[in-house]
């Protein structure tokens, strides 16, 4: 643990912090329309699902390489804005 409470550095970052939960909710929706015992019967939660975990995955690497690069940043913001609307 960090002094700060955090249990990594980049944890205390609010966009990583998203893109973390993003991420989750992708991959629990997944695995939880993919497993045979559970599978959804609209093959489309699995196409958003995916989407939503693509987009997760994309705001977790602006967020790390937007620390030098401002235009990265902005790109970052804005995709944090449009999830966050979405959702």
């Amino acid at each position: 643990m960090n002094n700060d409470g955090a249990p990594a550095p980049g944890l205390r970052n609010r966009r990583f912090r998203a893109a973390l939960y993003f991420a989750a909710w992708g991959v629990s929706g997944i695995i939880s329309t993919t497993v045979p015992s559970l599978a959804a019967n609209n093959p489309d939660h699995v196409m958003v699902y995916f989407l939503l975990l693509m987009a997760a995955v994309l705001l977790l690497l602006l967020s790390m390489a937007a620390v030098d690069l401002p235009w990265l940043e902005r790109a970052a913001a804005r995709l944090e804005f449009l999830l966050a609307d979405m959702f």
